[in-house]
């Protein structure tokens, strides 16, 4: 069991935001680095700087970023993309659609991915992109079913949001339409020589002490699109405070499960290579 005072932590955090600039030596550290993305004369350099602007969790890198996707290196501009969908600001949607043409299969590849990376954040998960040529994983998310009581699907929606993102977020993996046959999923796996695994989810009742808000999440793993039964992850957090029917702390919670969940089936997929 994991505690997690998370709505005291996300609101110290928002505090802290709100009422101190960065500190300098980050934001000293955020400045090279768009410097270096756009007058490093080596091109591994920017690509390197990309990167880090990436993990920078820093809004002021989103325009930078979208200045990358016009270098003239395909390294560059695939690290720029991947960058956007990793910092997870809505704002470098823009952007990255309007470069959905780009001349690089490899980084039309990146910039899908960021694309629905950015939008399944925001509670949209659409059409996932098709594999990429890094890929070697091929997950299709499955039946999620709600046991929480709510009346309309908004668990559903979150899970599969949840799990698509985390998911397109992890290096080397590509996500299955949904619908797809059986037929066209052996083809999409042959042609680009994928392994393939379905992911389902069931969202447990909420449960509570008087105090704390548990939730669990069971998601079995499967063979795909065979569908044999080779897992399952049950995490299970708790969050001290909350109580059943408070709908942000239920959904945090899931959301968490739900990521945790995916690193664990991630581990064992590395483990089986």
């Amino acid at each position: 069991m994991i505690r997690l005072p998370l709505r005291a932590l996300v609101v110290g955090l928002f505090s802290i935001v709100v009422s101190s600039p960065l500190p300098l030596a980050a934001e000293g550290r955020v400045s090279f680095l768009i410097e270096q993305l756009k007058n490093a004369t080596d091109f591994r350099l920017r690509t390197q700087a990309a990167l880090a602007l990436g993990a920078s969790e820093d809004p002021t890198a989103v325009f930078p970023l979208c200045g990358g996707l016009d270098d003239a290196s395909d390294s560059v501009r695939s690290a720029s993309a991947a960058a956007l969908g990793r910092l997870k600001n809505p704002a470098g949607l823009v952007c990255l659609r309007r470069h959905a043409g780009d001349s690089s299969v490899s980084v039309r590849s990146v910039i899908d991915r960021s694309v629905q990376l950015l939008e399944s954040a925001n509670g949209k998960p659409g059409k996932p992109p098709p594999p990429g040529p890094n890929d070697s994983v091929y997950v299709a998310i499955g039946t999620v079913t709600d046991k929480t009581g709510r009346s309309d699907d908004s668990v559903t929606q979150l899970v599969a949001s949840a799990m698509q993102s985390k998911l397109l977020s992890t290096r080397g993996y590509a996500i299955a339409p949904p619908g797809e046959t059986g037929t066209l999923a052996r083809k999409v796996m042959r042609q680009n020589s994928l392994r393939g695994y379905m992911l389902q989810a069931r969202v447990e009742p909420p449960r509570s002490n008087g105090s704390d808000l548990t939730i669990l999440i069971r998601v079995t793993m499967w063979s795909y699109p065979d569908k044999a039964l080779q897992g399952e992850f049950t995490p299970k957090l708790t969050m001290p405070g909350a109580s059943i029917g408070d709908r942000d702390s239920e959904d945090n919670l899931i959301k968490m499960a739900v990521e945790r969940a995916v690193d664990s089936f991630a581990q064992v997929v590395a483990s089986s290579n």
